[in-house]
């Protein structure tokens, strides 16, 4: 017989719904996993959303911290095969991952220069103090650092 299984996301629907009575943490070769006690379906495994295997843990804290934000208060622990001078399992790794969460961190630190930048400038714009320039004089002040910038670029491509 097939064993019942949960995801995160299932099993937090479960808990909330009082379906389910303690959690257990279980070691096996040094990996942890989580099973669920319920009221109808018995002892049922945490499993990966994509993937349905058993969630693995490398450290027990890691474990208890998914307990805990599944919202489970009472639990039991099988340790039996916990060797704790046992090498850790190697992490995964995930370099596309890594990347695109280097992306996302540069993005989101430019866009929070950018959001001080506009809130300076309004800020700025609020003042009685502050001096406006025209909007032609300061287009002609562009203008003018344009047609420097590019004089510059000239002198260093020919050199």
């Amino acid at each position: 017989m097939r064993r019942v299984s949960f995801d995160v996301a299932q099993a937090s629907a479960a808990v909330k719904a009082g379906g389910v009575l303690s959690a257990i943490l279980r070691v096996e070769n040094g990996a942890f996993y989580i099973e669920l006690e319920t009221r109808e379906s018995g002892v049922v495994e945490l499993v990966t959303a994509n993937g349905r295997e058993r969630r693995t843990f490398r450290e027990p804290g890691q474990a208890l911290k998914v307990v805990r934000e599944l919202g489970v208060a009472i639990g039991r622990f099988a340790l039996e095969e916990w060797d704790t001078r046992a090498p850790k399992a190697k992490a995964w790794t995930r370099p596309d991952q890594s990347a695109h969460m280097k992306v996302k961190h540069q993005r989101a630190d430019e866009a929070a220069e950018y959001e001080a930048d506009v809130l300076q400038a309004l800020a700025e714009a609020d003042d009685p103090t502050t001096q406006f320039v025209p909007h032609d004089e300061a287009m002609s002040r562009l203008d003018a650092k344009i047609a420097e910038v590019q004089k510059k670029a000239k002198r260093k491509a020919r050199a």
